[in-house]
């Protein structure tokens, strides 16, 4: 491992961190742990690099459909965790489909090329060129992500950014594999030129998240070596999601998978 990414806001809109922004945050639950505190000192006393999870859809905010109003919480909450937790590598977004697309789900449609106003398709709704500025202007290294989902793997969802996304290996959806773009040179809208590297991402267990009890088939130390082989022969990242348990440890079931894979890794 070279760095690690923490979820720090999911689609319902809870804060793993104190936020000035909202009372819905963990500084209202109780201990009132700093999560996010918690994790950056953690990996980087262990010698690794922190990226930051941000969900842009949030099902708590109560003026979310004004994009004004959002625009100018989210940018905040942003700012807050780039400049109170030292370097970020990456920031990851996810969601952006809930202010896109008319199913308000993440499935693409070629359709939305011809319904969805062109300014939408790019991100107007987020202002999201007004977002990727601050970041870079709060950290200019911190390298920009935005989830374009499981059936367009490799498609940048607009621009600008910095890194695609290619989430899952041999992802079925409507009955066709979806494989990501590996050519990594796109034209921006604004036709230049950009070089986009690829980080592929995918998970030990099928919900991204630790559910107590649940069954799930578990991926093999084989399986999970090949994942980081393909990764590396595709020159990419590979992000493997572990979800934690409730203690904030790695579950144990996970352990033995992988250490062996570990040692498979060339």
């Amino acid at each position: 491992m070279k760095y690690g990414v923490l979820t720090t806001k999911h689609h319902d809109g809870f804060c793993l961190w104190p936020s000035r922004q909202t009372q819905y945050s963990v500084a209202n639950s109780p201990g009132r742990p700093d999560v996010v505190r918690q994790f950056v000192d953690a990996f980087r006393a262990a010698g690794l690099q922190v990226g930051l999870y941000y969900s842009l859809w949030d099902r708590n905010f109560p003026q979310y459909d004004d994009d004004v109003l959002y625009a100018a919480y989210l940018q905040n909450q942003i700012r807050e965790l780039l400049t109170d937790y030292g370097p970020v590598l990456e920031l990851w977004f996810d969601g952006g489909w809930d202010k896109e697309f008319p199913t308000r789900t993440w499935e693409w449609n070629e359709s939305y090329l011809q319904t969805i106003p062109a300014d939408v398709r790019c991100g107007g709704r987020w202002h999201w060129r007004q977002l990727y500025e601050l970041i870079h202007q709060l950290q200019p290294n911190c390298l920009v992500i935005n989830n374009s989902s499981s059936d367009r793997p490799g498609v940048p969802r607009y621009h600008p950014i910095d890194v695609r996304t290619s989430e899952h290996y041999d992802f079925v959806h409507r009955d066709r594999i979806c494989e990501p773009l590996l050519p990594c040179t796109f034209q921006d809208d604004q036709g230049h030129s950009v070089y986009l590297p690829l980080e592929f991402a995918t998970s030990l267990n099928p919900d991204w998240f630790y559910i107590p009890g649940k069954y799930l088939l578990h991926p093999s130390a084989a399986t999970i070596a090949d994942w980081h082989r393909r990764a590396r022969q595709n020159q990419a990242n590979l992000l493997l999601n572990v979800g934690p348990d409730r203690r904030g440890l790695v579950p144990e079931f996970h352990r033995p998978f992988l250490k062996d894979a570990r040692k498979r890794f060339g």
